[in-house]
């Protein structure tokens, strides 16, 4: 009968000592890379261009992929400074991503967008800029 209570005891102090040396180590660990305060903006958007247009004013925009140390989460996209739609990429990194807008039919003046690309910690690249002439 003695044998049958060492061996839970044996059992449990084994246990307490694989927890204590689990919790020190796990105490000593560099930060993971999503730990990390994340300070860093991402790239600008790279070749931001028309790669296509209807002659009813419908344009596709297209530009390569953003970097960052952590993630892309999106674009921001400005039409002659005001905010005009976002796209959220959900951890994906795109190679050849693209957005669409209506010049207004036949308008005859210039539209200049921006794109920013922006990370899950709120940084924001530095804008691509665009001319667009009618």
């Amino acid at each position: 009968m003695a044998r049958s209570v060492t061996r839970p005891r044996a059992r449990a102090v084994i246990a307490t000592l694989a927890l204590a040396l689990l919790m020190q180590l796990t105490a000593t660990m560099p930060a993971r890379a999503a730990d990390v305060l994340d300070t860093i903006a991402p790239t600008a958007p790279a070749n931001f261009q028309v790669v296509s247009r209807t002659k009813g004013g419908l344009i596709t925009l297209g530009w390569d992929a953003s970097s960052d140390a952590v993630g892309v989460a999106g674009y921001s996209l400005y039409r002659n400074g005001a905010w005009s739609g976002t796209l959220y990429q959900a951890g994906v990194e795109l190679t050849g991503t693209v957005m669409y807008d209506r010049l207004n039919g036949r308008t005859k003046t210039t539209v200049t967008y921006q794109l920013k690309a922006f990370d899950a910690a709120g940084n924001v690249s530095a804008p691509a800029t665009l001319v667009v002439t009618p």
